[in-house]
C-alpha cells in the first residue's frame, strides 16, 4: 500500500502544531493511511517561504509515494487522504472561508501530490517570498506540463491566527506569477525555479512522536 508523508511549513506556530499533530495522527491512523509527518520549521529571518520549505519537506521524504502539503492551521472533518489519481486539492470546505473557497481556483492549505506529478511539474517555485500566490503558481505548472489536477469535497476547521501581510511582498510575488502565466517560454520559469534548484541548509532534527519529525531548516 502506499505510503503518505505528510508535509506541513511551519514557523513559530507552536500552540498550532499542539493541536495539529495529535488530531492528523489520530486522523489518519483512523483513516488506515500509512503515513508520517514532516515539520519543516524555517529557522532564520528571512520571510516565510512556504512554498521552498514544501520543496525541502519533498526533499527529505521522496522515498515516499504520495505527497500532503498541509497548512498547520487546517483540521480535517471530512477527508481523504488516499492516493490521489494526480495533483488533488483536498481543502475545498474551509471554515475560515464559510465552508467553501476563497476564490474560483484556489489549490492551496492542503494538496495531495503523487510523486510522479510533482516531479514532473519541478514541484513549487522557491521564489514567492511572503504571503501569496505560489498555490497559483503550482497550479499553472500543472497546466503547462500536461497534469491534470483534481479536487475532492472534503471539510477542514480552522485554527485562528493573525495574517500580517506584507504588500511589498505580495506584490513582487504577484508580479512573478503574472510574467509566469504570461511569458511565452513558461517552461523555462518551470525548469529554472524548483526542486532541481533547491538549496537549503538542514540544522537540526528531532522526532516529536513516532509519526512525527521535526526539522529546521535555513533557506
Amino acid at each position: 500500500m502506499e505510503k503518505l508523508a505528510v508535509i506541513v511549513p511551519y514557523r513559530n506556530r507552536e500552540e498550532h502544531l499542539k493541536v495539529f499533530m495529535p488530531y492528523m495522527e489520530k486522523s489518519l491512523t483512523e483513516e488506515k493511511v500509512p503515513f508520517d509527518i514532516f515539520i519543516i520549521e524555517q529557522h532564520d529571518d528571512k520571510p516565510f517561504n512556504r512554498a521552498k520549505l514544501l520543496n525541502v519537506g519533498f526533499s527529505e521524504a521522496k522515498e515516499y509515494d504520495y505527497f500532503a502539503f498541509h497548512d498547520v492551521d487546517m483540521l480535517p472533518v471530512d477527508s481523504d487522504y488516499s492516493f490521489p489519481d494526480g495533483p488533488t486539492h483536498l481543502s475545498s470546505e474551509v471554515e475560515q472561508f464559510n465552508w467553501g473557497l476563497p476564490y474560483d481556483g484556489y489549490f492551496g492549505g492542503v494538496t495531495l501530490f503523487d510523486k510522479e506529478s510533482f516531479v514532473k511539474i519541478n514541484g513549487y517555485p522557491n521564489e514567492y517570498w511572503g504571503w501569496g500566490a505560489e498555490d497559483d503558481d503550482v497550479i499553472h505548472r500543472c497546466m503547462i506540463m500536461d497534469v491534470d489536477t483534481y479536487r475532492k469535497a472534503c471539510r477542514y476547521r480552522s485554527l485562528n491566527h493573525e495574517r500580517n501581510i506584507d504588500r511589498f511582498e505580495y506584490n513582487q510575488n504577484l508580479t512573478k506569477l503574472y510574467e509566469f502565466q504570461n511569458s511565452d517560454s513558461p517552461k523555462t520559469f518551470i525548469e529554472n525555479d524548483g526542486i532541481s534548484s533547491l538549496t537549503y541548509e538542514r540544522i537540526s532534527s528531532e522526532n516529536l512522536s513516532d509519526r512525527t519529525k521535526l526539522i529546521r531548516v535555513k533557506l
